[in-house]
């Protein structure tokens, strides 16, 4: 799945830049190092969800969709641009949960301390203007400290970032700690989810439709996505339906 994850996220990406920036991500030892930590502490010690590579890569591929789709809603400052903001939600996404490398709780500002050796880098080629670049820095870090939905932001890609997390709910990836013995709501709930499909809406600009096996699976949107949605107001963007199987479709915002 990796390699295809890679094509999908290259071209959202188009430009030379970016691309070489995402091979810095997810080729650093350092940062797979982490990721690799965090599944330890997560998967392995806790029997939570897969946050390790794969998450990163799947979250980053989600935020870069979204963006896309919202791309006349994001930029609304004079001294940022589109490649701007694709640089700060595929940089966010790919780091934001790095911090439970350390620990579960407060992960998000653990997350931020341990990102900015990265993201500093990363500036530094990017950017030759030194005030711009502290400035994309400060929107990076905010997208992964208000990622879990805890912390209000001010950015419309801090809620990208929170939003395409949430939306990584497929069955797949919870298959392992439920293997591991975990055996509760969120993993029951997790295994019912077959799908969730990112798309354009129609009274609002994104819709984003979960399709499940049974009704166990809206626990995943109720207490995950949702969550995520609303403490970064991007309600005013999205739709969320979901699919049940042998049931009507159900609208949730």
């Amino acid at each position: 799945m990796i390699p295809e994850l890679e094509e999908e996220i290259c071209e959202f990406l188009k430009s030379e830049k970016l691309i070489k920036i995402f091979e810095y991500l997810k080729g650093d030892p350092r940062i797979r190092g982490l990721l690799e930590m965090s599944n330890i502490v997560l998967v392995h010690r806790l029997k939570y969800n897969d946050h390790g590579m794969m998450h990163a890569m799947i979250t980053t591929r989600n935020s870069l969709k979204i963006l896309d789709i919202l791309s006349g809603e994001v930029v609304n400052e004079d001294w940022r641009d589109l490649e701007d903001s694709k640089l700060i939600v595929m940089t966010a996404s790919f780091l934001h949960d790095i911090g439970n490398s350390i620990m579960r709780e407060e992960h998000e500002i653990l997350s931020v301390i341990l990102a900015k050796p990265f993201v500093e880098e990363i500036l530094s080629y990017f950017y030759d203007d030194s005030s711009k670049a502290v400035k994309i820095g400060s929107m990076i870090y905010e997208a992964i400290m208000c990622h879990m939905g805890r912390f209000e932001p001010t950015s419309v890609e801090a809620g990208i970032v929170a939003t395409a997390d949430g939306c990584d709910m497929e069955k797949e990836r919870a298959r392992l700690p439920f293997q591991l013995g975990r055996h509760d709501i969120h993993k029951f709930s997790a295994l019912a989810v077959e799908r969730v499909d990112i798309g354009r809406g129609e009274e609002k600009p994104l819709r984003i439709t979960v399709g499940m096996k049974d009704p166990s699976g809206t626990f995943q949107i109720e207490e995950i996505l949702l969550k995520k949605i609303k403490g970064t107001k991007f309600e005013r963007f999205v739709e969320v339906y979901a699919d049940i199987a042998g049931s009507e479709r159900i609208r949730f915002i």
